[in-house]
């Protein structure tokens, strides 16, 4: 994305100088604006550092430089690959070649599309899959980088170009700009792309924590040349901001809110201890020494609560070599249960841990153990050949991505968890049943990426089709919950809450299924970024022309609450707490 910035940045350079005409815009039919407006690039002619990208508001950076040669505008190669692989990423990626022997020449190739484009240094001629065509200017080296002219190099990379009332318009085919929809929404687009605004500086930003009652409570964080100082603060509402004492030097980075507490790590004399913030009266009490370890060795992996009792995750090292330590906090201090490489997920059941270990550096598989906890002793969970909590996805274009799952469970003599069979490099990861007894499996679904298990009833994402599909323990009575391809999927208080996209965009609508009656319900009327679901209520970000936190009310009305782009934000029982991009300060509502 940070590359694709610096690409917008030195196209609106030539926005404010130069017009270029719509080209092939006769060939195709043109899209509808709300359906085309998810797959193009929006930039101002009064370019402000901001633009729309599929449908989503960005902020680009970068100061490169643009020119002008005879009434047409040059830019860089690198930019060229860049816009066409985001306008079309699922027709694969454009990579730039240069060979320092060949200093004028330039090759742009997507091996998905079979197709290469070369330039070269002033001529106008280039060659796509070897074919001559003409440019009306050609390639210049301009302080020693490869400049392209834009109009010729789009036409290369089959992508449309079109003016819009000061707009430019950057996509795969031409925009209907005469009905209703392009008409309303075109001045909110061109006002919101031409604020003058500033994002606020990352050293002044603020990190929020929690709502509890009516306080928010957020870090500062002090930069220094040799270390960085969090300090935590509370708000109430119509009040000044406070400063709440912590002891000793606190980490702040991993705290976590279990219940009413904030727990945290902080060092005091020189040791790390961990401490819990009661928030209704913003006093700590000392949790457990965590000595020898201390936050220069690693960080606070995780830290829960499981059947009233407190476990801690310290890792040691950095992510590739490093490792993770599990401990039972026991009397104020901690009890080691064993090293692993990267816990993804710990459960109880009666007297035994469940835990999965994500190894991927070294052998993957048979990476699911049990220890228990009245012994100590530890076992193998499942069949040694096979990976478990992990999701192994094949791609198209080439290659393998494995991904840890929390999903795993513990219910009636059974272990549910995704997995597959690592020697096997076809089998592709499902769900699976483990009998504890005998360690014998069965497989449950097909392909699946994630699932969860409800009662007696297993509920898992299709890796084909993305759909939420629904089985029983058994693996049988198999069926559709809901027909879209779903993301962001979440459970809470007995229903599904999920986006799903229309389309190659970045933006979605948010959906909520409830298996006790069958039915989905569309939740969101404007564009959805992220949401918030919990006891306060559901909220969504909107990152389009519309944008702004919603709230989506027991009416099923979409209310906005914010009139401006959220920088980052958390869902507390109490409400929201949420930073803006280009405004300092802390923010909450309910």
């Amino acid at each position: 994305m940070a590359k694709f910035r610096v690409l917008i940045a030195l196209l609106s350079m030539w926005l404010v100088c130069s017009a270029v005409p719509a080209f092939a815009a006769g060939e195709t039919a043109p899209e509808p604006f709300d359906k085309a407006f998810g797959q193009m690039i929006v930039i101002p002619q009064n370019f402000q550092g901001k633009a729309f990208v599929k449908g989503q508001m960005a902020d680009l950076y970068g100061d490169h430089r643009i020119v002008q040669r005879e009434g047409r505008i040059l830019v860089p190669i690198r930019l060229m690959s860049t816009l066409a692989t985001e306008l079309g990423q699922s027709q694969g990626f454009w990579d730039t070649k240069w060979d320092p022997q060949h200093p004028n020449d330039v090759i742009l190739s997507n091996y998905q599309a079979s197709k290469t484009i070369k330039f070269t240094v002033n001529s106008t001629t280039m060659l796509v899959n070897k074919e001559p065509h003409t440019m009306d200017v050609p390639p210049q080296k301009i302080a020693g980088q490869i400049m392209l002219p834009l109009r010729s190099a789009a036409e290369a990379l089959d992508k449309e170009i079109q003016w819009w009332d000061g707009l430019i318009l950057m996509g795969d085919r031409p925009v209907n700009l005469q009905d209703p929809q392009a008409a309303a929404a075109k001045d909110r687009i061109k006002a919101l792309l031409t604020d003058r605004r500033k994002p606020v500086d990352y050293t002044e930003s603020l990190n929020p924590i929690t709502k509890y009652g009516d306080a928010a409570y957020y870090v500062k964080t002090i930069y220094k040349s040799d270390e960085t100082i969090d300090q935590l603060f509370r708000k109430a509402d119509g009040q000044k901001e406070t400063q709440v004492k912590l002891p000793g030097k606190p980490h702040l980075s991993n705290a976590k809110i279990i219940k009413h507490e904030l727990y945290y790590v902080s060092i005091v004399n020189d040791q790390a201890e961990l401490y819990a913030l009661d928030l209704a009266n913003q006093q700590s009490r000392k949790v457990c020494s965590l000595h020898p370890w201390k936050p220069g060795d690693g960080w606070l992996g995780n830290i829960e609560l499981i059947d009233n009792e407190l476990y801690v995750i310290l890792h040691v090292g950095d992510n590739t070599m490093g490792g993770d330590t599990l401990y039972k906090v026991d009397n104020g201090a901690l009890t080691m249960l064993n090293n692993f490489k990267s816990i993804v997920r710990v459960v109880k059941s009666e007297d035994s841990l469940y835990l999965a270990d994500f190894r991927f550096m070294t052998d993957i598989s048979n990476n699911v153990s049990r220890v228990d906890l009245k012994t100590g002793e530890w076992k193998s969970v499942g069949q040694p050949e096979f990976a478990y909590n992990i999701y192994r996805e094949q791609h198209p274009q080439g290659g393998t991505s494995f991904s840890a799952r929390d999903a795993l469970y513990v219910q009636d003599g059974y272990l549910y968890t995704l997995g597959y069979k690592d020697s096997d490099p076809n089998d592709a990861s499902a769900v699976y049943k483990i009998n504890l007894a005998d360690q014998t499996q069965v497989k449950l679904t097909p392909p699946a990426s994630d699932f969860w298990l409800i009662g007696s009833d297993i509920y898992y994402i299709d890796s084909k089709s993305g759909n939420l599909e629904k089985t029983d323990v058994n693996g049988e009575r198999h069926g559709t919950a809901a027909a879209r391809m779903a993301t962001q999927v979440q459970y809470d208080n007995g229903s599904f809450y999920y986006t799903a996209k229309t389309g190659d965009t970045n933006a979605a609508d948010l959906y909520r299924y409830d298996p006790a009656t069958g039915k989905e319900t569309k939740l969101s009327d404007k564009s959805v970024a992220s949401f918030f679901v919990g006891k306060a209520g559901i909220y969504y970000l909107s990152n389009g022309y519309d944008r702004g936190l919603y709230k989506v009310d027991k009416d099923g009305n979409n209310v906005r609450l914010v009139n401006d782009r959220i920088n980052s934000a958390v869902l507390a029982d109490d409400g929201m707490v949420y930073t803006l991009i280009y405004e300092k300060g802390i923010y909450s509502v309910k």
